[in-house]
């Protein structure tokens, strides 16, 4: 069994969304239904008139859980360049989308990657998916709804396995940078978290405070907007504006508070501390950025060097001012999810500590430290009378 994913991550409603698990199962045992969580595939073996369910698990090194992002502690990669950005050319925007298309159609141009790893929306029911784009018409075309959630790291399998793709960028959520870090650090020799390791060049994180589930689109814009959802052609969303704006492909356009769609983010999304891409090789968002550009920061040579060369092609203009104040306000925020975080993982320390007493220690130094109160006198070791402890 997948202990560690179902009582640390999917009981919790700690789940990102991002995909790598499914990604990284190595019996494929692991897909997306209607949760907010995967789920695992139930097999049975039948002996006569007997039924035994089989633990699809067993002689599995648990690559799901070695890439599940939710179950490591995360530092920041720290800034290299802190930028404002607009796309111009093939792409001229100021919006993280634009932008993000222009960085990727110039890296593609270069040769400095084969392909991406992105989320898209299926033409036909309308509803996103992983996608694979390849050429800069794909690109282009696949750049509109980042918003929404979809588990983007699904499509790997498909890059790495069935186009051999081998220098690919994955765009998504900061949660969808985490795991691609996760994935790049990992030292095995073998197996799928290698092939994906050796094949991902580049990584980009849209500025994020929390994806939408799709049924925004069904159950908001078409039912209380009257906006079909076949209609949209883009979402963008502003965080120092708290607004929403859909821009339509007969040209208009319709701007919602983000309060009012905040019950469609995902569960998940609450205990996540990273807004601004701290894992990605380039953020990108509108926090921060100069009036018509958007905000780019790199974290690493890879990051500097696709911006560079969109810069030398033509895509990209930049300026060096950015609101660092307005940056910092990010981090107070994280600073606050991160709290409630400990709290989230102290409530599993609590849990441990009803059959473990030796835990218990623990649990009033965790309550000290987060309540901010001095901690008790010391107490004697505590002993345990309960016959049944730990059964």
């Amino acid at each position: 069994m997948v202990t560690r994913l179902r009582q640390e991550v999917w009981d919790l409603d700690r789940c990102s969304g991002c995909g790598a698990c499914v990604a990284a199962c190595n019996k494929l045992v692991l897909y997306w239904g209607d949760a907010q969580h995967p789920l695992l595939e139930e097999r049975v073996k039948h002996l006569g008139l007997s039924e035994t369910i089989l633990d699809t698990c067993f002689f599995c090194p648990k690559l799901c859980e070695a890439a599940c992002p939710r179950l490591k502690e995360w530092t920041p990669l720290l800034p290299r360049l802190q930028l404002s950005a607009r796309g111009v050319g093939v792409s001229p925007s100021s919006d993280p989308n634009g932008v993000i298309c222009n960085l990727l159609v110039a890296a593609r141009a270069a040769g400095l990657i084969d392909g991406v790893v992105i989320m898209d929306v299926d033409p036909w029911s309308l509803q996103p998916a992983a996608r694979v784009a390849v050429t800069v018409a794909e690109i282009a075309d696949a750049l509109g709804m980042q918003g929404l959630w979809t588990p983007v790291l699904d499509g790997l399998n498909d890059a790495v396995h069935k186009l051999k793709l081998r220098h690919i960028a994955v765009v998504g959520a900061p949660c969808v940078a985490e795991a691609v870090r996760n994935i790049r650090e990992t030292d095995e020799d073998e197996g799928r978290l290698s092939f994906y390791r050796d094949a991902i060049r580049l990584s980009i994180a849209t500025f994020c405070t929390g994806v939408y589930m799709p049924s925004l689109i069904g159950d908001y814009f078409e039912r209380e907007l009257g906006i079909s959802p076949e209609t949209i052609r883009r979402l963008v969303r502003s965080e120092s504006d708290g607004t929403l704006t859909a821009t339509l492909y007969d040209g208009g356009t319709r701007t919602i508070p983000l309060a009012a769609i905040e019950g469609y983010t995902r569960k998940g999304c609450a205990v996540c501390g990273d807004f601004v891409g701290e894992s990605a090789d380039i953020g990108v968002g509108l926090v921060g950025a100069e009036e018509g550009y958007v905000t780019l920061i790199t974290r690493s040579a890879v990051g500097d060097i696709t911006i560079r060369n969109a810069v030398t092609l033509g895509l990209l203009e930049t300026v060096e001012e950015v609101d660092l104040a307005a940056l910092e306000l990010a981090t107070v925020e994280k600073e606050r999810r991160d709290r409630a975080q400990a709290f989230d993982d102290l409530q599993l320390l609590m849990l441990d500590a009803l059959s473990d007493p030796q835990r218990r220690a623990e649990v009033r130094t965790q309550l000290a430290r987060l309540y901010k109160v001095p901690p008790s006198a010391q107490v004697k070791e505590e002993k345990s009378h309960v016959v049944c402890s730990g059964c």
